[in-house]
């Protein structure tokens, strides 16, 4: 913090940045836009990335060996590829790989939808499956984590008096597990509303592609990232706050 400080007392004191021209964007309504954009993707896509995360890891801990060697590789693939490479992928090489969207009911002919994929893939579209599924890959881990640390012996005993596997995954291991889970969820939180910035490679106006289009047209570059980067220690001070009320909620003991 006394390094940031030092940092932009001399920025202003040496004139590189005009605090007139920050504070005239600080809060002006195409910022606040952006903002509200990069908040909003990071959120949907860490509700998908959980929801995708927990299937994968009970896969994990199924014991089929087709669903174990099917989610082992789906954490392999998204955790092994660059987040940017799979929004481009999304935005870029889906709509070239199936360039038309067709459905229709089996055994009607009835034509459901149809449509180019490029109307379907939109900047939004490609961001959120960008992120969510290689968030997922992660998740997945940090859940399969919690379901290790529970001990065996509660699942035995879960078992002794009749309880089904999903019982004891829904009654016994997942709310103990959930301790070891939530800490770690609100660190990828943090993460995920930083790499929403990745969004702006592919055209989406979140928060840092509009501050870049604003420089782009003044060039008031450092201003600009100024604004941007105050808003992303306003989300990671938001989602901080959230981490810490949900870890009272589930005190890891």
């Amino acid at each position: 913090m006394l390094a940031l400080a030092w940092l932009v007392t001399a920025a202003v004191g040496s004139k590189v940045i005009d605090v007139g021209v920050f504070a005239s964007y600080v809060f002006s309504r195409n910022v606040l836009i952006g903002a509200g954009h990069s908040v909003m993707l990071g959120t949907i896509a860490l509700l998908l990335a959980v929801a995708v995360g927990l299937v994968v890891a009970m896969m994990r801990v199924s014991g089929n060996p087709i669903l174990v060697g099917f989610a082992a590789s789906y954490v392999y693939l998204f955790r092994g590829t660059p987040m940017l490479i799979q929004l481009i992928f999304w935005f870029n090489a889906f709509p070239i790989m199936f360039p038309q969207l067709h459905l229709v009911i089996p055994f009607t002919g009835l034509v459901l939808l149809d449509m180019p994929m490029t109307q379907v893939i939109t900047p939004y579209a490609a961001a959120l499956a960008g992120l969510s599924l290689a968030e997922g890959a992660y998740m997945a881990e940090i859940i399969r984590g919690g379901f290790i640390a529970v001990d065996n012996g509660q699942r035995d005993a879960a078992r002794s008096i009749g309880m089904t596997h999903g019982m004891i995954m829904r009654k016994v291991v997942i709310p103990q597990a959930a301790r070891i889970i939530v800490p770690a969820t609100g660190n990828q939180y943090i993460m995920l509303l930083k790499s929403t910035s990745l969004a702006s490679a592919i055209g989406y106006l979140e928060l840092l592609r509009i501050s870049t289009d604003i420089y782009a047209a003044n060039f008031r570059v450092v201003e600009l990232l100024a604004v941007a980067g105050f808003w992303y220690l306003v989300m990671t001070a938001f989602a901080t706050a959230l981490q810490t009320s949900l870890e009272k909620r589930f005190p890891h003991r």
